[in-house]
């Protein structure tokens, strides 16, 4: 298992290094987007690349990636991939033998309340999130959805799925399972969370490389 955190906020020169590394069908994929959303999708590709080359030991550019859109997937049967960015800050996972998943958000800024219009949260959980104390709730609320997420990516279904379905264990810091699914917290930068998920359960992971960079 290998995780990595991504700075997605880089020089010019940066990014066109990363792209690079990409493929043309990927260039053209990140290209459709706006100038900031087409730079953090070459960052996190090329990030997503160095580090499958690195399991691997290929080539960023010759790791054999499907071509976009959609869950990002190696053309070999026993290695999997998840990434996420939020803002500026990305995370890329590649697991051996193993199914994936991997998010990361900024933390939310709204309420309890607000939350549960959207119904995304299933009874027990809100139930479990109002019995936090009020300082702790958003940071709960938003390791919550990282891994849901995490879970449906994993799935490879991702917000197709009923995010209801998947009941998250608040609220105990980012460790515990959902079904078969092992949930570990990755560590980012302060402000944002990130949740890792992986099947089976009894392959829990060891977080062995973050190569995290910020200014």
């Amino acid at each position: 298992m290998r995780v990595r955190c991504v700075d997605l906020v880089v020089p010019p020169a940066e990014v066109a290094a990363a792209r690079r590394l990409l493929s043309p069908a990927e260039l053209c994929y990140a290209d459709r987007g706006s100038p900031s959303v087409r730079d953090r999708r070459v960052l996190l590709r090329a990030a997503l690349r160095s580090l499958a080359g690195h399991v691997l030991d290929l080539s960023p550019a010759a790791v054999p990636l499907a071509a976009p859109p959609g869950r990002p997937r190696l053309l070999l049967p026993t290695v999997d991939l998840s990434c996420s960015a939020s803002a500026g800050v990305g995370v890329v996972a590649v697991a051996y033998g193993v199914r994936v998943g991997v998010d990361v958000e900024r933390v939310a800024g709204a309420t309890l309340a607000e939350v549960a219009e959207e119904a995304w949260l299933a009874p027990v959980e809100l139930a479990a999130l109002a019995a936090l104390p009020v300082l702790q709730q958003a940071e709960a609320l938003t390791r919550c959805w990282t891994q849901k997420e995490a879970v449906l990516k994993g799935l490879g279904v991702g917000l197709h799925g009923d995010p209801r379905t998947v009941l998250t264990p608040v609220p105990h810091r980012g460790h515990g399972s959902i079904s078969d699914w092992q949930l570990t917290p990755v560590a980012v930068p302060a402000g944002w969370v990130a949740s890792l998920a992986v099947r089976p359960a009894a392959a829990v992971p060891q977080l062995l490389s973050r190569g995290t960079r910020y200014r």
